[in-house]
Order: C-alpha cells, then structure tokens, then sequence
C-alpha cells in the first residue's frame, strides 16, 4: 500500500548514501535520456491480506514494498567504464545492507521499516549507444502502523 510520502522517504534516505553525487539529479519514476541522473522507482508488490472468522479480508500486520534504484550511466565498449559503473552499484548494495545492519531505516507513512535489501543485482536495462540504465531491485519490508 505505497503511497507518495513512501517513495519521498526512500528517495531523501537513498541521498544519505555516500556513493551517490549531491549534483545529480534524482528522480521518482521517471529517467531521463542523458547520463548522469538518478531515479527511484516504484514497482508492483504483493499486498498480504488475511480473512477473518466472518469473511472480511484485512491487510496482514507485515507488508512488502518493491522498488527499483535506477542510474542513466555512460555507455560503450570501454571496459573500464563498465566496470565502473558496476563498481557503483556495488557500492551502493553495500551501503544499504550496512543501513539495514544499523537499523537505520527511512520513516515511511505506512509504518515502521523492518529491513531493506537489495533482492537483485546491478544489470543494465536498457542501453543505448552512449547511455544506459543501470538499476537493482530491492525489497521494504515493514510492520503496517495500526
């Protein structure tokens, strides 16, 4: 049950990460076609329900957000310019796993974060020939606020 305030939060903690560049830009759905800029992105995720005794159907008290960190990055044949860009995701992936360790999670809306984590690796989405997207899935879990 992802709201706008969900994806806000994510975005503002996502800036805490020291890999990422204060002069990028840094978008909510939506990439732009030139390299250098950053997105997050909301993406389809289960809602668990549970029936009770009469019927009734009520969200379960644990729920998942999905959502997508993206990169429009440089692109081509130069090998060092790909292993760079890998070399940021990966930096990246550490430093949320270190976030989760810490317990240091975003506030959102819908309730309190348990964990975040990276469920994907870095692969590029699309490319073109100058640019392409980079992004690596992660998963939100956290307890609904009653």
């Amino acid at each position: 049950m992802q709201s706008t305030a969900n994806i806000t939060a994510l975005r503002a903690w996502f800036r805490g990460c020291p890999a990422l560049s204060d002069s990028r830009r840094f978008h909510i759905d939506y990439l732009a076609e030139s390299p250098t800029e950053y997105a997050i992105y909301s993406v389809p995720s289960t809602i668990t329900l549970r029936q009770n005794v009469l019927g009734d159907y009520y969200p379960e008290d644990i729920q998942t957000l999905n959502f997508i960190f993206a990169s429009r990055e440089a692109f081509g044949a130069d090998v060092q310019t790909a292993l760079a860009n890998l070399g940021f995701y990966d930096a990246v992936c550490d430093w949320v796993v270190e976030q989760n360790n810490a317990r240091n999670f975003p506030e959102i809306e819908d309730g309190e974060v348990m964990s975040i984590l990276p469920t994907l690796t870095a692969f590029p989405s699309e490319v073109g020939s100058n640019a392409a997207k980079y992004q690596i899935q992660l998963r939100l879990v956290y307890r609904r606020a009653q």
